[in-house]
């Protein structure tokens, strides 16, 4: 690893996918400078992904946090960012082994297969001002991720640099899963921050946000407005509330129930 007086925290949430997860991280560490470091939270995972990290990562590098299970990616990432906020205060009660705060936070997904350049690419786009995001292509060579043509920001991979976090706070950590990521966007819109993308970084597949609704029941509809990984009608109402107001809100949620509830798009 070359050096650099101010590292990158990169931010990472995981659950039962052990070998992906190592995967990502191969990728990820010969791209790091000294003092770069990898905060990763272990959401309560059962197929030995915790200590697969252990076993094979320096954890002076690799910080491993441990979940229970009920964080998901929105609050295992504010987990992670608090983590690495917290580690810049503890080096900073020291006399040895100083380490500056860090020049910015690298939000990462771990099925995200990074190319030799990414972090490469992130910098040269990076001018202290912006929201970078990295595009991330499947096996075919499309575009699945990132930064669209109508402003929507996926949180696969996204650096936000020092100056942004400070104009901007953390990551939410109120929503159960999904939404965080677009509500992080259009906080920075709001408060002047530009999002730019820093072209593509890696590679990895297209899966759907949310289970298929066609051949369930209403019962089983009903329970997927309440799973934090699927229809989940706390993360919209968050969303919309915050970032369009309460009346917005309120239609959507009646128009997500609906369309819930009765199987049809409205």
């Amino acid at each position: 690893m070359s050096k650099a007086a101010n590292g990158i925290a990169v931010l990472m949430t995981v659950h039962n996918r052990r070998m992906t997860t190592v995967a990502c991280l191969k990728r990820l560490l010969p791209q790091l400078h000294e003092n770069d470091r990898v905060f990763i939270v272990d959401d309560g995972s059962t197929d030995g992904t915790g200590e697969e990290i252990v076993r094979l990562f320096d954890c002076s590098i690799v910080r491993l946090i441990q979940g229970d299970g009920t964080l998901y990616w929105a609050k295992g990432m504010a987990l992670a960012w608090r983590t690495a906020l917290e580690s810049e205060t503890n080096h900073q009660s020291l006399t040895t082994n100083h380490q500056p705060p860090f020049s910015g936070f690298l939000w990462l997904n771990d099925d995200a297969m990074l190319c030799g350049e990414a972090l490469k690419k992130m910098k040269a786009a990076d001018d202290g001002e912006s929201l970078i995001v990295g595009q991330l292509v499947d096996s075919a060579g499309k575009e699945v991720y990132g930064l669209n043509v109508n402003g929507w920001v996926n949180g696969n991979f996204v650096y936000v640099p020092r100056k942004v976090y400070e104009k901007v706070g953390m990551i939410c950590g109120e929503y159960a899963h999904a939404w965080a990521d677009s509500d992080y966007a259009m906080r920075c819109k709001k408060a002047g921050v530009p999002i730019k993308s820093c072209g593509i970084v890696g590679c990895t597949e297209w899966h759907e946000l949310r289970p298929m609704l066609e051949g369930k029941n209403v019962a089983q509809r009903w329970r997927l407005l309440f799973d934090p990984k699927g229809w989940n009608l706390h993360d919209l109402w968050l969303y919309r509330k915050r970032n369009f107001g309460i009346h917005i809100a309120i239609l959507s949620c009646i128009h997500f129930l609906l369309h819930v509830l009765t199987d049809k798009k409205l």
